[in-house]
């Protein structure tokens, strides 16, 4: 806190004086582009934070300029301005929202589709501002917009900018410390481990959008009352690719980069593009090589030591909330269930049923249908026909988030984590899923949440408490373990295991084992794992189900199974 304290401290120092440094041109200069810096601090949210790029952020910026203009022009006397200046500056945001959870539904609508669909929009309102000539007055745009009330000079115009761009700084950089920014991280590096988390990825991406709006909304609101005019231009793709340029130069993924990029570069281009007559060629250039080979931008090389020198992480002193848990029965069963990809059957008719708590294990032959069983109960593979019910309903279909909030917990194949985040980080995003509020999202205490089970696992597995190391830097061994306790700190019912103990060593091997019956005896949990180290699984199945071209050939004990006839000529002779 006290490092946040200091860093807004010198931040409005250095504005309030940087007029008298400047002149009373260069402060109105600067003002613009302070209001240009709002709207590219927006990019720097999605692109740089979560991981998706918004091409269209022009369309909310002239829409809150319009909107501004024309509360100003009719309503420049009345109190309305009150209430109608600010609409002005959220309604951008509420829009973005909208159309957030409208494109993210789909999975495949969140990279290049995205950015072409927000591009599609930008072009679209360009057009109704161009064309829709009572309210907009077309071509010409709104002209003789009144000022502020009480506001004559361009150094009051400045404050104003000044005042804007400092808050929305401050706002940002506590949302990047705060639990939201590091969900906003783990979004734009593994979406599937964040929805087996327990969160609703579509909904997480379409606030950073409105968010992103909201931050366009306000320096549009603020740019017609500064202009005094705003015409289609505002809501167009030349703005949009010049709030995009001055954010990847800056350094998207960095506080000030966007708006070091929306000063620097932009006040450049101002004063250059009557000067050099190929400066827009220029600039394209500069922007492919940034993106290329330098895509920390400007500030990537300088803002990230300063927040190494200053972070102070604190330890974990709080328990997390209890996570609330689904009544009903234990287990899962599926009833005929059938998936087809294309040509190619996966499952074939699949009947598996496990009602009680336990460990129990899939084996079968490579293409047996374990790992797509899976998929199917987690609602990675369409269900063509059949069943799913767990904990007694019917959840054919449903997604990953509902099913981590209800009580199933799942851990890939290949560890699924955020290798860019620390394993501090790691482990939290596994804790907020489906216990933190919008509240928690918010605090900073929620990053000192803990648990029983993540002491446990963390005496058990010593490198898990050195939290600040990065997770990408573990061996493939202690990445496996890292997502086993990402997956059991949430303390599931019912736990899906593929292959928990590939790549690990004998020793690593065996402490597996001790925490997956720790933890299932623990929490009364259904434990199931798909594994092909048979001494794992002797070790540890209550039962064993074989699955077999996608169908389940047989159960029982270890020994029953290692009997059955049918299991040997599967294995052609191989020992079950």
């Amino acid at each position: 806190m006290a490092s946040f304290l200091g860093h807004s401290a010198a931040l409005i120092a250095a504005l309030a004086v940087l007029p008298q440094l400047v002149g009373e041109f260069w402060a109105y200069t600067l003002a613009l582009y302070f209001l240009y810096a709002i709207a590219s601090l927006g990019i720097g949210l999605c692109w740089g934070q979560a991981g998706f790029l918004p091409l269209g952020q022009a369309m909310f910026f002239g829409l809150a300029a319009y909107l501004s203009g024309l509360s100003l022009i009719h309503f420049k006397d009345s109190w309305l301005l009150l209430l109608l200046l600010p609409g002005a500056a959220l309604a951008p945001g509420l829009l973005a929202y909208g159309i957030g959870l409208l494109v993210f539904r789909g999975r495949t609508l969140s990279g290049p589709f995205f950015a072409m669909i927000t591009l599609a929009l930008t072009l679209l309102a360009f057009q109704i501002a161009n064309s829709w000539n009572d309210v907009t007055g077309g071509f010409n745009g709104l002209k003789n917009i009144p000022g502020l009330p009480g506001l004559s000079d361009f150094t009051d115009l400045y404050y104003i900018s000044a005042v804007a761009l400092a808050v929305c700084l401050l706002a940002i950089a506590w949302l990047r410390r705060a639990p939201a920014g590091v969900l906003w991280r783990a979004v734009a590096q593994n979406e599937q481990r964040v929805r087996f988390c327990g969160f609703a990825v579509q909904n997480v991406k379409a606030a950073v959008f409105g968010l992103s709006g909201v931050l366009a909304g306000i320096g549009g609101a603020l740019y017609a009352p500064q202009q005094n005019l705003v015409t289609p231009q505002l809501c167009g793709f030349l703005l949009s690719a010049d709030l995009v340029i001055w954010a990847a130069v800056g350094g998207r993924a960095t506080l000030y980069g966007p708006v070091v990029g929306a000063v620097l570069i932009g006040i450049l281009t101002a004063d250059l593009r009557d000067e050099i007559s190929y400066w827009e060629v220029i600039l394209a250039a500069i922007f492919i090589v940034v993106v290329l080979y330098f895509r920390q931008g400007l500030m990537g090389f300088v803002e990230p030591l300063f927040e190494r020198l200053s972070r102070r992480r604190a330890g974990r002193t709080l328990d997390s909330p209890a996570r609330p848990q689904a009544t009903g029965d234990t287990g899962f069963a599926l009833d005929d269930v059938r998936v087809r990809m294309g040509s190619v059957s996966i499952l074939e008719g699949l009947d598996l049923a496990i009602d009680r708590p336990g460990i129990y294990c899939l084996i079968g032959p490579n293409g047996a249908g374990k790992t797509s069983c899976f998929n199917a109960m987690t609602g990675e593979l369409p269900v063509r026909s059949g069943h799913i019910r767990i904990f007694g309903n019917t959840r054919t279909g449903a997604g990953a988030d509902l099913l981590s909030r209800i009580g199933v917990g799942r851990k890939f194949q290949a560890p699924s984590l955020f290798p860019d985040l620390t394993v501090a980080e790691n482990f939290n995003i596994g804790l907020w899923g489906g216990r933190a509020r919008l509240r928690d999202l918010l605090r900073m205490d929620s990053h000192g949440w803990t648990s029983a089970i993540l002491r446990e696992a963390q005496a058990r597995f010593p490198f898990l408490a050195d939290e600040d190391r990065r997770a990408g830097d573990l061996s493939h061994g202690q990445r496996q373990i890292l997502e086993l306790v990402m997956v059991l700190i949430a303390e599931p019912r019912l736990i899906l295991l593929d292959e928990p103990s590939a790549g690990l060593s004998q020793t690593e091997t065996q402490e597996v084992i001790d925490a997956i019956r720790w933890v299932s005896g623990r929490h009364n949990a259904c434990t199931v794992i798909v594994e092909h180290d048979m001494t794992f699984v002797r070790e540890l199945a209550d039962r064993i189900f074989v699955l077999h071209q996608g169908r389940l050939l047989a159960s029982g004990t270890v020994a029953e199974v290692q009997a059955d006839e049918r299991v040997r000529a599967v294995y052609v002779g191989a020992s079950a």
